[in-house]
C-alpha cells in the first residue's frame, strides 16, 4: 500500500470532486460539458471516454457496481454479523472516519466495525480511482476546449481546489425579464410576466434553446398530480430529459420506429436523480404520489413523439425500466 502521508494528501485534494456541494463535484462538470458542447458533437472516441468517466463517477458515487471486492464480519459460529460492504463503500468510510475524522452515517457507519487497514486498503484503490478519473477528465476537457474553442476561463486552469466550509455555502436566485422591464424597487422579480428564473439548469436551457423545451405530467391513473418544466438534448440517436433539475431520463430513439405514425414500441429508459439536493426534494414526494409520467418530444418538422412510463421503482439510484413510445 502506498505512504499513508503522500496518500492523505491525494484523497483531501481530490475530495471536492465527490462533494456537493463543491463546484468541481463530477456530476456538475459532466452537466457543464453537456451545455458547453450544445448540439456539437463527439467523435466515438470521444464520446466513449466521456461514457467511461461518467461511468466511473456513478459506481464511486453509488456505490451500485463498480466493487471490486466485498468484506463481511462472521461469529465464531460462522454465523454473518453484518451485511456485505463493498470495497468503495468502505473506501468512503476511510475518508469520513480517518482522514477528515467526521462522524460516517448510515453504511459507511457500520465500516467502523473493521480493522484500519481494511478501511485504508479500501481507500487507496477508491482515491486512486477517483484521481485517474480526474486526469482522464481533465485531459477530455482540455482537447475539447481546444477543439471546439470552448473558451473555459484561464483561472479554471490555475486555481487551487480545495474544499470550502459548509457553512460558506449560499443559494443566489437569478432572474431575467423581457428587455424594457422596469423593475420597481422591492419588487418580487418572479412576479412579471415573462420574467425566467435562470438560476435552475432547466429554466436557462428552456430559454437558450425553447425549441427543447418540454412540459412533463405526473399522473396518478387519469388523474395529472403535477406538471414540470423539462429540457432535452439529442446527442448520438440518445434523447436526455432534464425535468425541474431534479431527475434525468435517457432512451435511445433508435430503437423507436418513427416510419409509421401511431406506432407503439417499448424501449429500454434510464434515469437517476441529479446532485442538486433541493430540487431532489422537492420532487420527490411528487414522484411518490404519481404511477406514471407522460410528455411529448418534437421530432422533426412535423413528427411528435409521445412517451410514457412507469415511476414505480425510481429511487436515489440508477434505474433501467421500459417507457411506450408512440410516433404520431
Amino acid at each position: 500500500m502506498p505512504e499513508q502521508e503522500i496518500f492523505e494528501s491525494l484523497a483531501a485534494r481530490t475530495r471536492p470532486c465527490i462533494l456537493e456541494s463543491e463546484p468541481v463535484y463530477l456530476d456538475k462538470v459532466f452537466r457543464s460539458i453537456e451545455m458547453l458542447l450544445g448540439d456539437r458533437q463527439l467523435d466515438e472516441d470521444e464520446n466513449q471516454c466521456l461514457q467511461s468517466c461518467q461511468e466511473t463517477f456513478h459506481n464511486l458515487r453509488d456505490k451500485n457496481h463498480g466493487k471490486s471486492y466485498t468484506i463481511q464480519r462472521f461469529d465464531k459460529e460462522n454465523v454473518p454479523e453484518s451485511e456485505p460492504l463493498s470495497d468503495l463503500l468502505i473506501g468512503e468510510a476511510w475518508l469520513y472516519s480517518d482522514l477528515v475524522h467526521a462522524d460516517p452515517k448510515g453504511n459507511k457507519a457500520k465500516a467502523l466495525s473493521l480493522s484500519y487497514r481494511d478501511r485504508y486498503f479500501a481507500g487507496t484503490a477508491f482515491f486512486s480511482t477517483l484521481a485517474v478519473l480526474i486526469v482522464n477528465l481533465l485531459k477530455m476537457i482540455t482537447v475539447l476546449d481546444k477543439q471546439f474553442k470552448l473558451n473555459i476561463d484561464k483561472s479554471a486552469w490555475e486555481e487551487q481546489v480545495v474544499a470550502t466550509e459548509e457553512d460558506l455555502v449560499t443559494s443566489l436566485r437569478i432572474m431575467v425579464a423581457p428587455v424594457g422591464t422596469i423593475i420597481p424597487a422591492d419588487f418580487d422579480l418572479s412576479a412579471i410576466p415573462g420574467a425566467v428564473d435562470v438560476s435552475s439548469i432547466t429554466e436557462m436551457g428552456r430559454l437558450i434553446h425553447p425549441e427543447r423545451s418540454l412540459d412533463v405530467v405526473f399522473l396518478h391513473g387519469d388523474e395529472v398530480v403535477h406538471k414540470a418544466h423539462a429540457v432535452f438534448s439529442l446527442k448520438d440517436s440518445w434523447i436526455s430529459i432534464l425535468i425541474a433539475d431534479a431527475l434525468i431520463i435517457e432512451f435511445n430513439l433508435a430503437e423507436v420506429d418513427q416510419t409509421t405514425n401511431n406506432q407503439l414500441a417499448t424501449t429500454s429508459i434510464n434515469y437517476r436523480f441529479t446532485a442538486e439536493t433541493a430540487a431532489r426534494n422537492s420532487l420527490l414526494p411528487i414522484i411518490q404520489k404519481s404511477e406514471r409520467i407522460s410528455f411529448e418530444i418534437p421530432n422533426g418538422k412535423t413528427n411528435i413523439l409521445q412517451c410514457d412510463f412507469k415511476l414505480k421503482e425510481v429511487n436515489d439510484g440508477q434505474n433501467t425500466d421500459k417507457t411506450i413510445a408512440r410516433t404520431s
